[in-house]
């Protein structure tokens, strides 16, 4: 595979992907720069996730209100993950809807120190990021009626994490991924499960959509959805034959070649995708077994500042 693939660059902000549809896109991709959206009715806005910070948040509301003065009635969270999740208060007032363990893991997984976060990541500013869970949960399919639009929320089982959702547009062919598809950043596998993550991206395939708005990255058609796939096919084969040899996570992060991909930011997080791997290759249950994450971030930094990764 090529090393030589450019990475495009694309523009921040919002994009109008059909009549009253809307993409909110930020340009890195990288971590915790993620996408949002909003669909806007004859008599209130459907928000689809909010953002990593009080102000990344409140910047995608100033442009949503530059668009429609109409309120914002529901709060859609594609998953738990903070990027997702940690500006849900600031639509006060929205009802917000998730899957239930999307739910639960806002509830039980405790928000990392600000200050910590903010000598990580330094570009951001996470003072007052909330923990914001969900008013209304479901399981498998939940749909939005309203102006003659169906807005279809679908949870297929465990992939990127427990409790990830799409949100289906069926009439206008779009689909909200989430962090189904990363695009152009490297996938992670923090939670959930690689086996069903590919499931999933099989699954919303076969639903036919022209438009995807990834969790991280431009918008997209199906190339999109597939170039996702590839790398998590690549990792989760290389990965098994390396565990089958008896190797360890370290050894086999630096071991794996991933082509193309290892031009993709944040190659990183093949420890964090190895990690899982292990665990999923012993039989481990995802829900059960969680991640040591701030051990394997020392990791990852380590090796990265080594030139190991």
């Amino acid at each position: 595979m090529s090393r030589k693939q450019a990475i495009p660059i694309w523009e921040s902000g919002v994009k109008r992907l059909a009549p009253n549809v809307y993409a909110y896109i930020q340009g890195k991709g990288t971590w915790y720069w993620s996408n949002a959206g909003f669909i806007v009715g004859n008599d209130y806005v459907v928000v689809v996730d909010s953002l990593a910070t009080v102000g990344l948040t409140q910047r995608f509301k100033d442009e949503i209100e530059k668009i429609t003065d109409k309120p914002v009635r529901y709060l859609i969270n594609t998953h738990h993950h903070g990027d997702h999740t940690y500006g849900n208060h600031i639509f006060a007032g929205a009802t917000i809807i998730s899957h239930i363990d999307c739910r639960r893991e806002v509830t039980q997984t405790p928000i990392m120190d600000p200050g910590l976060l903010n000598a990580i990541f330094p570009e951001f500013d996470f003072r007052g990021i909330a923990a914001t869970p969900a008013d209304i949960t479901f399981e498998k399919q939940l749909t939005l009626h309203g102006d003659g639009r169906e807005i279809r929320l679908v949870h297929f089982g465990p992939g990127h994490t427990s409790g990830d959702i799409i949100v289906h547009l069926p009439d206008e062919e779009i689909i909200f991924a989430g962090d189904f598809i990363f695009l152009y950043s490297t996938p992670v596998a923090m939670d959930g499960s690689f086996a069903g993550w590919l499931n999933n991206l099989d699954a919303i395939a076969k639903l036919g959509a022209r438009t995807y708005v990834p969790g991280h990255g431009p918008v997209c058609g199906a190339e999109g959805l597939n170039l996702c796939r590839d790398y998590l096919v690549i990792v989760l084969h290389e990965a098994r034959k390396r565990f089958d040899k008896g190797m360890t996570v370290d050894e086999a992060a630096k071991d794996i070649d991933l082509g193309q991909f290892s031009q993709w930011p944040n190659r990183e997080r093949i420890l964090l995708n190895l990690e899982r791997l292990w665990r999923e290759f012993r039989g481990e249950d995802p829900a059960i077994s969680k991640l040591s994450l701030p051990e394997i971030f020392v990791r990852m930094d380590a090796m990265t500042k080594a030139g190991e990764l």
